[in-house]
């Protein structure tokens, strides 16, 4: 039978963690769930979003800037978390799967916001 997320140990359950979401550029920490599951929390900072689809696009950054505050409706430049969850009937082996898919880009759980932005400039 597979090992379920809730069944990790404090230890074995960082060591998931550390492993499979890698490559993400922004701060992100992970916190256990009351139900044994985990959530992974990653900051999101505008400012920096905005300078790399500026440079990407080749648009200016208050360009960008306007974008990212119609499209997400964010109204100041302070950075917010974004969440994912992982519940804890989830298998050992699934819950690698699920961190990897969401941190296969340098923009990790942000990755599918950067082009609804990027088109929002373009228009």
């Amino acid at each position: 039978m597979a090992e379920k997320l809730n069944e990790l140990l404090a230890d074995k359950a960082t060591l998931l963690v550390r492993e499979n979401f890698t490559g993400v550029r922004a701060e992100w920490w992970w916190e256990r769930r009351m139900g044994g599951g985990i959530e992974v929390c990653q900051e999101l900072d505008p400012q920096q979003m905005a300078r790399d689809l500026a440079k990407k696009s080749g648009r200016q950054a208050s360009e960008a800037r306007r974008a990212i505050e119609d499209e997400l409706g964010l109204e100041d430049d302070e950075p917010v978390v974004l969440t994912f969850e992982i519940a804890g009937d989830v298998t050992v082996a699934e819950a690698a799967r699920m961190l990897s898919e969401r941190s296969s880009t340098p923009e990790g759980l942000a990755a599918g916001l950067y082009p609804e932005v990027e088109d929002a400039i373009k228009r």
